[in-house]
């Protein structure tokens, strides 16, 4: 964000948590301004700064807003309302709500809303798709390797590009991020899980704009590594 022009910035801001069609999608460049993957692993080491990972929704979203008010300085009824649009969805209701982050239809809702909002072509989202499923059984290592090498270094167009960007972004960052913390696995359970999930927490903030995908991409983060199943 320390990029950005005094006044481009607030005309971006103004619009974080406003919805966007295909048309009308963000450009890249602007994307990138917000350095979503780098926000995202500044909001995880924060909450482990000040949480006991003692895991509750209500205490991970203060937590986050804190952070990027209090630390950030983010305008806050921007951050309040990316908060409330999230909280208000299905499949965040769902998500939250169940045993386990990692159950099939969690995975679907999340990644239909998506659909639903950006119509994506069907090419990135089997991409993406095809990513949680290597996540199941495959080392951190190469899921980061299938990402760089089948959504990162592609030319994807219109709002693809934008999908690619954060998604690839985020979970690029959360694994070096992951991999640096816990380098030996001892508290990541199942990590190549997490750092998907962490970017699929940002792509579905993405719908409310670059706010709402460093929110929620670092929510789901924090859910995902405490509710994941430990290894059998």
């Amino acid at each position: 964000m320390k990029k950005m022009s005094f006044i481009l910035l607030p005309l971006l801001i103004m619009a974080a948590c406003e919805n966007h069609s295909r048309e009308d999608d963000w450009n890249n460049s602007a994307l990138e301004s917000y350095e979503i993957g780098k926000m995202h692993n500044e909001v995880l080491a924060y909450y482990a700064s000040k949480s006991s990972y003692n895991y509750h929704p209500v205490e991970a979203i203060s937590v986050i807003r804190d952070f990027l008010v209090e630390e950030k300085k983010y305008d806050e009824k921007i951050v309040d309302n990316c908060i409330k649009e999230i909280t208000e969805t299905p499949g965040y209701n769902t998500l939250f709500s169940t045993k386990s982050v990692t159950e099939d239809y969690d995975l679907d809702i999340y990644l239909e809303e998506v659909e639903m909002h950006f119509k994506p072509s069907e090419e990135i989202m089997a991409v993406i798709e095809q990513a949680f499923k290597l996540g199941e059984w495959a080392t951190p290592e190469a899921v980061r390797d299938f990402i760089k090498q089948n959504l990162q270094v592609r030319r994807w167009t219109y709002v693809d590009k934008d999908l690619a960007y954060v998604f690839s972004d985020v979970l690029l960052n959360s694994y070096n991020y992951w991999m640096t913390t816990n380098p030996d696995g001892t508290k990541l359970k199942k990590s190549s899980l997490v750092i998907l999930y962490d970017a699929g927490g940002a792509l579905h903030g993405l719908i409310f704009g670059p706010v709402g995908s460093i929110i929620e991409g670092a929510l789901l983060s924090v859910a995902a590594n405490e509710r994941i199943p430990d290894d059998e």
